[in-house]
């Protein structure tokens, strides 16, 4: 998409073994340092920056405009009104839990799928939507691990059910990079990208339902870091590359993604900096704004992602 070494740093994410031996030897202050790099510079930004370009390139979604402006009103009114009417967040919290697993998981498949296209493999409708739903099982399984269930001392149960398939699920990972490298075998010219960056991500997920299946929490915790950041980053990156790609004719648009760089630079530091100062102030009204945020990231992206105009869908199709 942009060059090797940038798409193996940024999108593949090739670093993030390193990140992750870094967090494991560091102790439990590099942790909590590393921890708060990732929340306040890296996944809140990449949160907020959907709402940034909704708002900047409305000519694209003027057609819809009334779908946005009402979905981003029903996420306003549902966070208030179980802020004031319990007084808690947490079953917010457990709906952006599980919101996160299915945009993770469509996220990592719809890169995916631009680098095949990019590569010119071809799959059948039927093939497609079978490898779909296998992809994203495998990864929605593993997250729901990492939340616990399947945990002999855990509080879901099912933990006889998820010894067994924790082996079972390994299979998924291990057909797709085998199918990965045949096909990088027969265009080797432009297979390897696809294979690096699923390599990559399969290769993070798997450790991550090992770790589970040992039950080693800390581990678990670590590898949750190191996705959180290789999420967050592959997301901006593909935000980078769509924006290069854009042709909009709204003025305000067009301005940011002439100094795009510049601008996501200033961007993340305004957005990281100000979501540390008003977390040490207004750590609820924080956490309430945030999960708004949140929720519009992961509604946005599925519509923006999937726009109906034809040359659209060409040149981004995909879910991420």
């Amino acid at each position: 998409m942009f060059s090797p070494a940038v798409d193996l740093l940024f999108i593949a994410n090739l670093f993030w073994p390193l990140l992750l031996l870094v967090d494991i030897t560091g102790g439990i202050t590099t942790h909590e340092n590393l921890l708060f790099w990732q929340i306040y510079f890296i996944t809140a930004p990449h949160r907020w920056i959907t709402l940034i370009l909704v708002a900047a390139e409305h000519d694209k979604y003027v057609d819809r405009r009334w779908t946005f402006i009402g979905f981003a009103g029903v996420v306003i009114a549902v966070c208030l009104c179980v802020q004031f009417g319990t007084g808690s967040l947490l079953c917010l919290g457990v709906v952006d839990y599980i919101w996160n697993a299915w945009h993770f998981s469509s996220q990592h498949h719809g890169i995916f799928r631009i680098y095949e296209r990019k590569s010119f493999c071809s799959s059948s409708s039927v093939a497609l939507r079978v490898e779909k739903v296998f992809f994203r099982l495998f990864m929605l399984y593993t997250i729901a691990r990492v939340a616990g269930w399947g945990w002999q001392d855990g509080p879901f149960g099912g933990s006889e059910i998820a010894a067994w398939l924790d082996g079972s699920m390994l299979f998924v990972p291990l057909f797709f990079v085998l199918r990965q490298l045949g096909r990088w075998y027969r265009y080797p010219a432009t297979g390897f990208p696809s294979v690096a960056y699923l390599t990559s991500v399969m290769v993070l997920f798997v450790a991550m339902l090992a770790a589970c299946h040992y039950e080693n929490n800390s581990l678990v915790i670590q590898l949750a870091l190191a996705s959180a950041v290789f999420h967050s980053l592959e997301y901006m990156s593909i935000v980078t590359w769509a924006v290069q790609k854009s042709k909009s004719t709204t003025k305000l648009f067009r301005s940011m993604a002439r100094t795009w760089l510049l601008f996501l630079m200033v961007f993340v530091l305004v957005i990281g900096a100000g979501n540390y100062l008003v977390s040490k102030g207004w750590f609820e009204f924080w956490v309430t704004i945030n999960l708004m945020v949140a929720f519009m990231h992961y509604g946005f992206d599925g519509m923006i992602w999937k726009s109906p105009k034809p040359k659209t869908a060409s040149s981004v199709a995909g879910q991420v």
